[in-house]
């Protein structure tokens, strides 16, 4: 099992990076940028159109016909630069949509049909009918909504939600809401047993993971260079110093666990639901941890709107809870691990 990018791996993170350099630098959300919502969805068509919301469904789905390996590499990426999880909503709902043989996939692939995530406020109960509370995360504007669990996952239409009421959250560039589904017939429902969606949903947040711990890791570094005290960059002095290290040690580990679960996935290895919920623990740890320190390093500037900081700290929150806190998962890989 070679661990390392190939070339052509490289090449396609190559043109993913690029693009978002260009078009969606973390940058964007300092003021004046309104600082309630995202612009996000104007990258769909555009990602669409490069191939990267089904570069991991086959070629007679629609799709460019890579791996879970290669679409791990674009949502480190996408976590890079804050991309709004609602990406996972097309990604993931494409492949559903592409089990079905639903009319919906090619719209999907294409960025044209926004699909926003539902994520459980507790129990609920998803199947051939769904019930539950869910907080709903940059669906205003979505036509479907995606929820899954580890028994499924189903493609829901806005309206099936009730109740649904906007809500002020942590991270405030990620539209939230709150809403309830009463015993409502998805659209389409597909099982973990013949799809494994829920596995690729923990590792694609589990890359979105790693790529905010390394962003958060060369943020720091960087300003260590720079910032200047008593005559010397601050990066000269220990304290720092092993914060930085500290830092490098979690982006790295987190890195591994991601790719060693992209791999176990792209080469249908036993293991896959382990190492999935462990990539995204390993690494929403190490998120949390080097966004925290992040903030650290640059002192009182890392607290201000005006710096990129923040921002990584509240997108770490959010991704924890998605599909599962922490707790809930250490819970579900001790089952996998010893499922008697």
């Amino acid at each position: 099992m070679n661990l390392l990018p190939s070339g052509e791996q490289t090449q396609i993170v190559d043109s993913l990076k690029d693009f978002l350099a260009d078009r969606a630098p973390v940058s964007r959300f300092r003021p004046p940028a309104p600082q309630i919502g995202n612009a996000d969805r104007q990258f769909w068509p555009q990602l669409g159109e490069l191939g990267f919301l089904g570069i991991g469904l086959g070629e007679s789905q629609g799709g460019i016909g890579f791996t879970a390996a290669e679409e791990m590499l674009a949502y480190r990426e996408f976590g890079r630069h804050l991309l709004s999880p609602a990406v996972l909503g097309l990604t993931l709902g494409a492949r559903v949509a592409a089990k079905a043989g639903s009319e919906l996939l090619d719209e999907m692939l294409r960025g044209r049909l926004p699909v926003g995530l539902a994520n459980s406020r507790g129990r609920a109960k998803l199947g051939a009918e769904c019930s539950g509370e869910f907080h709903l995360f940059d669906a205003k504007d979505a036509a479907w909504v995606l929820v899954c669990d580890e028994t499924g996952a189903a493609l829901l239409r806005r309206e099936d939600f009730t109740d649904v009421a906007e809500v002020r959250g942590t991270d405030h560039v990620i539209g939230l809401e709150r809403a309830r589904l009463a015993a409502v017939r998805p659209a389409i429902w597909i099982e973990t047993a013949s799809e494994a969606i829920y596995p690729r949903a923990q590792l694609l947040i589990g890359a979105y993971a790693a790529g905010i711990a390394e962003a958060t890791r060369d943020m720091a570094v960087e300003y260590a260079k720079t910032r200047q005290q008593f005559g010397k960059p601050i990066g000269s002095f220990q304290a720092i110093k092993h914060i930085c290290a500290d830092m490098a040690i979690r982006a790295e580990a987190a890195l591994c666990q991601v790719i060693y679960a992209a791999l176990v996935q792209s080469e249908q290895q036993a293991g896959e639901e382990f190492h999935s919920v462990a990539a995204k623990l390993v690494s929403v740890d190490a998120a949390l941890k080097n966004a925290a320190q992040n903030i650290q390093v640059h002192g009182a500037i890392g607290f201000t709107a005006e710096a990129d900081a923040h921002s990584f700290m509240k997108r770490a929150h959010v991704i924890e809870q998605l599909w599962g806190d922490t707790r809930q998962q250490r819970r579900q890989m001790l089952a996998a691990a010893f499922p008697d």
